[in-house]
């Protein structure tokens, strides 16, 4: 199943760079009082201020099209941001957005079990609300990465409770159904792609709603409708042709080989919408063999290892019965002299 993170790849660390920007400035010039009260307080400042500047210089390189550049170079600038963050004690600040960014940066160097364990000392300080709602989606994509699923679905419960944003309500269903389908309940997570869906007007879709057809898709298949979930591929290549948004970097699979699962159905649904032969026999190859990759990389306890494997027949069958048409209706064609 997959997830979407609360703010997707880099936007994520530059947005509550940008938001802290005040906060941080006024820190930087502390009154002689505060001063007296906190003498650490000016060197704080200028250590934050430093690591956001490296931030801000990496969300720029995320934009950039030199794609080498960024694993090359990315990496370097954000394990720096993290050790100023820590030299400024973010680890026990009782600054949320200090906190959160802090977060943010050990999830993007893959230290997830810092990151959730940052968050939940942040949820202990009981910050204002909005903080809380942003702590809490954070957290629940944390135990989606160490798949504590029943845990990421309550974290995902706090954070609607809070959040009063209907686009942002919209993606923290969605990867709530994603959470309850990797726990095997198909059921909820049909119902929670569709609440997702029915909160977000015509502009979100483009947003929002690509990635939740995808995930209604898969889960529609699960529970063994195969046409409906051709049919929301089909919806959501209206909005996203070349898939892009599930490709993207703010959209990860857990587990890892339900990638597989995606693409089988992508290409199943390409084949059956391909006007010209030998498109259609080249997608419906490609379907099989995503079916292969997903049950050779699933484990044996895996929800859906026995769907697949009927679905890779079925898909093969489909393929057969298709190419043995298109041979007929070739053969039957008058020949141009």
């Amino acid at each position: 199943m997959s997830r979407r993170s609360p703010l997707p790849g880099a936007a994520a660390l530059l947005a509550l760079a940008l938001a802290a920007a005040p906060l941080d400035a006024a820190r930087a010039a502390p009154t002689v009082w505060s001063r007296a009260l906190d003498p650490a307080a000016d060197e704080r400042a200028a250590l934050i201020a430093q690591a956001n500047g490296l931030l801000l210089r990496y969300d720029r390189l995320r934009r950039s099209p030199l794609l080498e550049r960024v694993e090359e170079i990315g990496p370097l600038w954000l394990r720096e941001a993290r050790t100023l963050y820590e030299r400024a004690g973010a680890a026990t600040s009782r600054d949320p957005s200090v906190r959160l960014r802090y977060a943010d940066i050990l999830e993007r160097l893959g230290d997830v079990q810092g990151a959730a364990a940052t968050l939940e000392g942040l949820l202990r300080l009981r910050p204002p609300a909005p903080f809380r709602a942003d702590a809490w989606h954070a957290l629940a994509v944390c135990y989606a990465r160490l798949a504590r699923y029943a845990d990421e679905i309550e974290a995902y419960d706090e954070a609607l409770a809070l959040e009063p944003h209907t686009a942002s309500r919209a993606l923290l269903l969605a990867n709530q159904a994603e959470a309850y389908m990797a726990l095997g309940d198909i059921t909820s997570a049909v119902e929670g792609y569709r609440a997702a869906l029915a909160t977000l007007g015509s502009l979100d879709m483009f947003r929002y709603g690509v990635t939740t057809l995808w995930g209604l898709a898969v889960a529609l298949d699960r529970s063994g409708d195969l046409e409906g979930a051709i049919e929301h591929i089909r919806l959501a290549r209206t909005y996203d042709r070349s898939d892009q948004q599930i490709n993207g970097s703010g959209w990860f699979y857990v587990p890892a080989h339900d990638d597989a699962w995606y693409a089988a159905l992508g290409h199943w649904a390409a084949a059956r919408s391909a006007e010209l032969g030998a498109a259609r026999a080249e997608a419906y190859l490609q379907a099989v063999a995503a079916w292969e990759s997903y049950i050779a990389r699933a484990p044996g306890n895996d929800h859906w290892l026995p769907l697949a494997k009927a679905r890779r027949a079925q898909c093969e069958r489909e393929r057969e019965q298709t190419m043995k048409r298109l041979r007929k209706t070739a053969a039957a064609a008058p020949q141009r002299r």
